[in-house]
C-alpha cells in the first residue's frame, strides 16, 4: 500500500511536470486524482507501516520521531520548492526531485519491511514471506 501510495504522488509529479510541455484538463485531473486518492493513501497507514517496523517497547517515541521529521520536511518542502523555483524559473526540478523522493520512499519501507514469522512482545506475529511480496 506504501508503493502505490508513493506512486501517487510520483504520477502527481510527473503529470505537473508534463502539463508544463503539454496543457490539458486530462493531466489536471490524473494529478488531482492520483495525488488525492491514491497519494494521500499514505496518512492512514502512517501509523501501522511504522508499528509494524519498529514494534516493541518504544515504538512511540519513534513514531513521534518519524513524525517531526515528517512535518519538518512537509514544512520544508514549499520553501525549498519556491527557493528552486527562483534559481530554476520554473517548477521542473522542484518535482522531479519530488518523483526521485517519492521512489527512495517506497524502495526504503519495502526494504525495511519485515519478511519472516517474528515473535514480539511475547507472541507470534506472521508477516508475509519474501515471496509473497
Amino acid at each position: 500500500m506504501w508503493a502505490i501510495s508513493c506512486a501517487g504522488f510520483a504520477v502527481c509529479f510527473a503529470a505537473l511536470i508534463a502539463l508544463k510541455f503539454q496543457p490539458s484538463l486530462w493531466l489536471v485531473y490524473l494529478m488531482v486524482f492520483t495525488q488525492g486518492a491514491l497519494g494521500y493513501g499514505l496518512t492512514s497507514i502512517m501509523g501501522a507501516v511504522v508499528f509494524e517496523i519498529f514494534q516493541g517497547r518504544h515504538q512511540g517515541s519513534i513514531f513521534g520521531t518519524i513524525m517531526l521529521a515528517a512535518l519538518a520536511g512537509g514544512a520544508a518542502g514549499p520553501w525549498v520548492t519556491g527557493f528552486l523555483y527562483d534559481r530554476a524559473g520554473d517548477y521542473t526540478l522542484a518535482f522531479g526531485i519530488a518523483v526521485i523522493v517519492s521512489a527512495l520512499s517506497a524502495l526504503s519501507i519495502w526494504r525495511a519491511a519485515p519478511r519472516k514469522v517474528r515473535v514480539v512482545a511475547g507472541r507470534l506475529h506472521a508477516v508475509q514471506s519474501e515471496a509473497a511480496q
